[in-house]
């Protein structure tokens, strides 16, 4: 952990991006930089209703054993890479899920 899951539309994403955001979440403190994980998925079809031409979201899923105080780190790590990646004219938005780690299951086993 974590994971980094990209949802995006209505722009071709600059390839720095994907290096900036696994970046500056492994700059973290607490975060192992091999436990860095990026997934990135484009939408087939979106409207954005407010006029922007396009959109990033971004999630990061973090085991529940991590404060808030990270789950807002990380999230504010994250927007300012947007930020300073994307164009005004795109709508920005971070989130956190808290993975329960009774569920969470890995290859091998693992916990």
């Amino acid at each position: 952990m974590p994971h980094i899951v990209v949802e995006f539309a209505g722009l071709t994403p600059p390839e720095t991006l994907w290096d900036a955001l696994t970046a500056a979440v492994a700059a973290h403190p607490e975060v192992p930089e091999s436990a860095v994980k990026l997934r990135a998925y484009q939408a087939q079809a979106f409207r954005m209703l407010s006029g922007e031409p396009g959109f990033v979201n971004v999630c990061l899923r973090l085991m529940e054993t991590r404060p808030d105080s990270q789950h807002a780190e990380l999230a504010d790590a994250v927007m300012e890479v947007l930020q300073a990646q994307l164009p005004a004219s795109i709508a920005l938005g971070v989130d956190t899920v808290k993975i329960p780690r009774g569920s969470f299951r890995k290859r091998n086993g693992q916990r």
